[in-house]
């Protein structure tokens, strides 16, 4: 996953820098992951206790590519994709101290380049019905809504 890292201007002007999650960032992303609030978590993630942070995000790291956002020393966001052939379903989360800052919408386009390059041609996420905040994101980067039930809406963007 070399060359891929960037480094952008957020909406506030703070440096981020979106890079490869590698296993040295463990412990800081677990970090973000323990300072998570409670309230912005959606679909039951991320997990609450230590323990399984550490379960969910080295499941994650095994099974696909993940990527985080670095303001300074501290991780900020986190994104994972799990790849099944030619898709990808991503998890996405950017810590509540920087969201509304542009960041998701950042680490998204630098994974969709990544992806894309490994063959990857089509990515799908799901967030709940009521994360307005998210499916417009979503919405506004060009994916479409592939339908919802009565808690979840999936979205997928073809590359």
């Amino acid at each position: 996953m070399e060359g891929i890292s960037e480094f952008f201007t957020s909406k506030n002007g703070e440096i981020i820098f979106i890079t490869p999650y590698l296993q040295e960032e463990r412990e800081n992303l677990i970090k973000m992951y323990e300072t998570f609030s409670v309230e912005k978590r959606c679909c039951g993630l991320p997990p609450i206790r230590r323990s399984l942070i550490e379960s969910w995000i080295d499941e994650l790291a095994s099974k696909g590519y993940g990527f985080i956002a670095k303001h300074g020393e501290r991780v900020i966001g986190h994104l994972a994709a799990v790849p099944e052939e030619e898709e990808a379903e991503f998890v996405i989360f950017i810590h509540q101290d920087y969201e509304g800052k542009w960041i998701g919408g950042e680490m998204i386009r630098v994974a969709e380049k990544f992806l894309r390059g490994r063959g990857i041609r089509k990515i799908k996420a799901m967030t709940e019905r009521t994360n307005r905040s998210a499916i417009n994101l979503y919405l506004w980067l060009g994916f479409e809504v592939e339908g919802s039930d009565g808690n979840y809406t999936y979205l997928a963007k073809v590359l």
